[in-house]
């Protein structure tokens, strides 16, 4: 059976969803095609951290400024409740050279107009008591905010849906089918799908969904682990984590770090080990857990009270220049790629918005043509 449809989605984390509902408000006909359950994956498990301290001068602060003005009304645009709460993020800096580094970066996000501080010690004491500080220089801080990932996902699925949008879980996507440049359709299993736009928005599969037109785009990924405890009494204010982590991950194929929230719920969401891997999987690992607990119990002694519930791993996309990727791409002229959002919660419900514009040929300010996956291909040498 052929069903047509304006647009195709290939990927129902939190990218693919936003998608399918600002094209769906716009009128589209869209079908969104998803290998798993909505909003697995990387797009559910991870600490719902809308991020800002970490943002790139330039083009990226502006999209962290406008992203956050746009979250903060997301719960009343979605009409779902997201779990939104101011949260401040702790950057414990142990090494003269990370407190040189995040000096410089305090600097040029508040020129940007981001407010990002220095706190000695004593400050980040008082701003967290429980946390241990010994052989600490200080922190950077700043204000970001925080939502309930799966609320987030499930929000832009509901209101897709109510503005038309077609969701398919477990139905994935298996090949394309193309004719005069052009993918006419998506094959999924014995069905296929006549598409006028194809959106991939496969996260860590993007390379391997994109390959099937001819030229794969390079998103990359790489295993991420993180556990959470028993709920307990509030003990936490801010997200504490510790400075040098993306140092940590390039320089090694394996290493852990402690990053530790509390969720509305009170339990404890400690992130991350990470590892480069050729594999995707999902598996729980033992370097993880011990690697997390050790860490995070440098932070916080009393964790070692604390019961564990679960730990979890999933890939997690990357780009060869760590910059989003969102464009048309390859050699085929209908095939779109939204993925590897730096940032991701903080700029989503912007960029979401304004790739979707790019897909119906809207003019959409600011620009996002410096994040075209058509940047990696290779030159033409004449």
């Amino acid at each position: 059976m052929s069903i047509a449809w304006d647009a195709i989605v290939i990927g129902g984390g939190m990218i693919g969803l936003a998608m399918a509902y600002h094209l769906a408000r716009r009128q589209v006909r869209v079908l969104l095609l998803e290998r798993g359950d909505l909003g697995q994956a990387a797009s559910g498990a991870n600490a719902g951290r809308a991020q800002s301290i970490e943002a790139h001068p330039g083009l990226n602060v502006v999209l962290v400024k406008q992203g956050h003005a746009r979250l903060a009304a997301l719960a009343e645009e979605l009409d779902f409740d997201i779990e939104l709460r101011p949260m401040g993020n702790l950057v414990l800096i142990e090494e003269e050279r990370h407190w040189q580094e995040w000096s410089e970066q305090a600097g040029k996000l508040t020129a940007e107009g981001i407010d990002a501080q220095m706190l000695s010690p004593a400050q980040v004491q008082e701003l967290e008591p429980l946390l241990a500080v010994n052989g600490c220089l200080g922190a950077a801080f700043g204000m970001e905010a925080n939502v309930n990932p799966f609320k987030f996902c499930w929000a832009y699925a509901r209101a897709a849906c109510r503005h038309g949008a077609h969701l398919l879980p477990h139905t994935p996507a298996t090949g394309f089918e193309i004719e005069g440049g052009r993918i006419q359709a998506v094959l999924a299993g014995a069905e296929r799908h006549a598409a006028g736009t194809v959106v991939v928005a496969a996260g860590p599969w993007t390379a391997r969904v994109t390959g099937w037109a001819g030229e794969p785009v390079p998103v990359g990924f790489h295993y991420a682990e993180a556990m959470i405890t028993e709920p307990l009494p509030p003990v936490l204010n801010n997200h504490v984590g510790l400075a040098g982590f993306y140092e940590m991950i390039h320089s090694s194929r394996r290493t852990t770090t402690a990053g530790v929230l509390q969720t509305q719920r009170g339990n404890l969401l400690i992130t991350e080990g990470v590892e480069q891997t050729d594999e995707l999987h999902a598996r729980s690992t033992d370097w993880g857990i011990a690697g997390m607990a050790a860490k995070s119990l440098r932070l916080l002694p009393w964790l070692r009270h604390v019961r564990l519930l679960r730990d979890w791993g999933v890939p997690s996309s990357v780009s060869p220049d760590e910059e989003p990727i969102i464009g048309w791409a390859g050699e085929v002229d209908n095939l779109f790629v939204a993925g590897r959002l730096h940032l991701n919660i903080a700029t989503l419900p912007l960029i979401s918005d304004l790739a979707a514009g790019m897909v119906l040929a809207e003019t959409v300010e600011p620009s996002l043509d410096a994040y075209s996956p058509r940047r990696f291909s290779p030159r033409v040498v004449n």
